[in-house]
């Protein structure tokens, strides 16, 4: 519980730093697709690089110290064993597609609505981090009763080699630099200055979602499963996280009232709970509730537990691709059907704040 504690205090005063300096949310869904895109790229690299080196720093410096003991450490990551042990990969590359589908499609995933955006309010974010919720716990608990996409004998065949891990680490380091070196090279006001500070919220809050157990995807799975396995260590990561950002981002957003190195607050604008955000955010919440795992820890664990991992990571990132180049027309199916139409007459509203 004091792991949980403290993991989520650290993402909340990340991504309250991050509103105050720069008056953006921190949306690991979107720091993916933006890389991939090329949207702000140096910004958004630049996280990810600072995500990647924490992982690896951790992983380097840390994880070698508990497998001398046979066990991982349980403040950072699992055994692979266990990691692996109940999910084929097929079941990986599914739920991976899932989750990457349905965080383009809702516009987000368990960081920008939950960390960010219950804080704040927002209807859309109380409205899919719900959704995630019902269908994640239906997914996850069906399985426990009902297993399936279960591993076969060959499961464990796991590539681990300490040079990957160094590898991440020196490149993760050395792509921020480059990155650094080009932006001052440009001549942009201020790009030197924001992108180090992507890269130490970067770590910051990757720490934080390290540290609270995030990167064990059992207790994000025991979380979500109704039954004797039930964990409640995730719903301390969540409410110290959302509770201390409650008050944080009122005092940013409404005393404070401009970001300091920023003339506006970039925030979500889109304020309707529409078909799309419902239908994505199921989607999202089928994949998170088959493998324990959302974009956060995807990244962060891209080059561990590979195969597995590696192509959960491909395969979201693939969902997040086909969902973009298609946004149009599922937007137009999803409003045709009636069934839908029906759930979105009822439950209809507007966000006002």
């Amino acid at each position: 519980i004091i792991n949980s504690l403290l993991g989520g205090s650290i993402m909340a005063i990340a991504s309250s730093l991050h509103l105050y300096l720069q008056g953006k949310i921190i949306g690991m869904s979107g720091v993916i697709f933006h890389c991939f895109t090329k949207s702000n790229f140096r910004y958004n690299f630049s996280f990810l690089c600072g995500m990647l080196f924490i992982s690896s720093f951790i992983k380097c410096f840390f994880d070698p110290l508990s497998k001398q003991k046979e066990l991982n450490s349980p403040t950072y990551l699992e055994t692979t064993s266990k990691f692996v042990g109940d999910l084929s990969l097929p079941g990986f590359i599914l739920a991976g597609f899932l989750v990457g589908f349905g965080s383009k499609m809702a516009n987000g995933c368990t960081s920008g609505h939950g960390v960010c955006g219950l804080p704040r309010l927002s209807k859309r974010s109380i409205a899919a981090i719900s959704l995630f919720m019902i269908f994640g716990i239906t997914t996850a608990t069906i399985r426990f009763y009902i297993p399936f996409l279960r591993p076969n004998s060959y499961a464990y065949n796991v590539w681990e080699n300490s040079f990957i891990y160094y590898l991440v680490l020196t490149s993760s380091f050395v792509g921020f630099v480059i990155n650094l070196l080009k932006s001052k090279k440009s001549g942009e006001k201020d790009s030197v200055r924001d992108v180090l500070i992507s890269f130490i919220i970067g770590i910051m809050f990757s720490y934080g979602l390290i540290q609270s157990g995030m990167l064990q995807r059992h207790v994000v799975i025991e979380f979500l499963t109704i039954g004797k396995i039930w964990n409640i260590q995730l719903a301390f990561v969540l409410g110290s996280a959302v509770g201390i950002n409650f008050f944080t981002f009122h005092i940013i957003l409404k005393r404070i009232g401009k970001p300091k190195y920023k003339e506006n607050f970039d925030l979500p604008t889109n304020t309707v709970i529409d078909n799309k955000l419902c239908v994505g955010s199921a989607i999202f919440g089928v994949g998170w509730g088959l493998s324990g795992i959302c974009p956060g820890p995807a990244i962060l664990a891209c080059y561990l537990y590979c195969p597995q991992i590696i192509s959960f990571f491909f395969s979201l990132s693939c969902g997040m691709f086909i969902e973009s180049v298609l946004d149009k027309k599922i937007a137009e199916s999803i409003n045709k059907s009636r069934f839908i139409s029906k759930i979105n007459r009822f439950s209809k509203f507007q966000d006002s704040s």
